[in-house]
């Protein structure tokens, strides 16, 4: 009789341990909420180069020119030193397609850069350039400035919605 009390006691003192340390590994609680808490607070927005990168990966694009710094200023009046970081992507002139990000160094600045922006999308909604591309004429029209935080963004494609979605995806860091 004692064998077999020694064989339970055995038996339930392993299940025990199996079940306190089956449950384990989590720290924060049974929950996560904590650790997926950290992870968001701890992601680090893309640059708009690698978030260009994943919409080339992801959409077939026409041929893109992407500007440099005297391109911006020269052609938009954006001052490329108001920002920390820019993709300025645009078509030939058969296509309106546009992938514009800007990411503003100083919020002081967001609201100049968006009116030059603003600029950029009034000039491709005007009328000689909607009868120039008639067959490009609603996605321009369907265009609109996206802001977050102090990032800005203009996306002009009939895939327009998949991209803002990763251009948002990107500045949260996914």
């Amino acid at each position: 009789m004692k064998k077999n009390y020694l064989k339970v006691i055995g038996v339930a003192a392993l299940t025990a341990m199996l079940c306190i340390t089956g449950c384990g590994g989590n720290s924060t609680g049974a929950s996560g909420a904590d650790t997926e808490a950290g992870q968001e607070a701890a992601a680090t927005p893309l640059k708009a180069s690698e978030i260009y990168e994943k919409i080339k990966g992801a959409y077939t694009l026409p041929d893109m020119y992407e500007a440099d710094d005297d391109w911006l200023m020269n052609y938009y009046g954006i001052d490329a030193s108001m920002l920390s970081d820019y993709v300025f992507a645009e078509a030939d002139e058969v296509h309106a397609d546009r992938v514009i990000i800007l990411n503003v160094a100083d919020e002081a600045n967001v609201s100049t850069v968006e009116e030059k922006l603003g600029a950029v999308l009034e000039q491709l909604s005007s009328p000689e350039m909607l009868d120039y591309l008639p067959d490009q004429a609603d996605i321009i029209k369907a265009a609109s400035i996206k802001k977050q935080g102090n990032a800005l963004y203009l996306v002009i494609s009939s895939d327009a919605d998949g991209i803002e979605e990763i251009i948002k995806n990107g500045l949260m860091g996914k």
